[in-house]
C-alpha cells in the first residue's frame, strides 16, 4: 500500500502522519501491534463460546475459516511485513515472531487438557504450522476452505498423538 492511499484512507495530511510516524517502519510497527491485539482478542472471544478443549481447538479453525471468507482477508500481515523488512529492519521480526509464539501458546494451552504439557507443546507448533499453510493456501492459491482442510489434518494428528500417549 502506498503512502497516498494510506493518507486518503486515514483522512490525514502527510505532515500529520509523519509527526506520529516518522518512518514506514514505525508505521508498520504500530499497525502490526494493533493488528496483533485485535486478532488475539477476537480469537479469544470466539473460542470462549465453546466448552471442551477439542471444541475450542476446532473454534480456532472456524475463526480462521471466517477470516478467509471475509473481504478483509489479504493473507498474513505479520509474514508479509517480516518478508518485506527482513534485511533492513529487525524491529519488525520480533513482532511477527511474538504473534506466532502467542498463537502457539494459545493452541498449546487448549491441548494441555487433552494431551499433557509435553505433547501439547509439540502439537501446538504443528497446529500453527497447519494454520500458516492454510493462510498461504487461502491467499495465494485461492483455497478459501483451507482452514476446514487444515482442521481435518489437525484432528488426525491430535488423534494419532493421543492414541500413542
Amino acid at each position: 500500500m502506498g503512502i497516498d492511499r494510506i493518507l486518503a484512507e486515514a483522512g490525514v495530511a502527510k505532515m500529520t502522519l509523519y509527526n506520529y510516524f516518522p518512518s514506514k517502519v514505525e508505521l508498520t510497527i504500530a499497525v502490526l501491534e494493533e493488528r496483533r491485539e485485535l486478532c488475539a482478542n477476537s480469537l479469544a472471544l470466539f473460542i470462549q463460546k465453546y466448552e471442551t478443549p477439542l471444541e475450542r481447538l476446532h473454534a480456532v479453525f472456524m475463526w480462521y475459516d471466517r477470516w478467509f471468507h471475509s473481504p478483509q482477508f489479504t493473507g498474513c500481515i505479520f509474514a508479509a511485513a517480516a518478508a518485506e523488512f527482513h534485511g533492513s529492519e529487525n524491529s519488525i521480526i520480533p513482532i511477527a515472531t511474538s504473534q506466532k509464539k502467542d498463537l502457539t501458546n494459545l493452541i498449546k494451552e487448549l491441548l494441555v487438557p487433552l494431551a499433557g504439557k509435553t505433547i501439547a507443546t509439540q502439537l501446538g507448533r504443528d497446529v500453527v504450522m497447519l494454520l500458516d499453510g492454510a493462510i498461504l493456501a487461502a491467499h495465494v492459491a485461492g483455497r478459501k476452505n483451507a482452514a476446514k482442510e487444515a482442521w481435518r489434518v489437525a484432528q488426525e494428528i491430535v488423534r494419532m498423538e493421543l492414541s500413542t500417549a
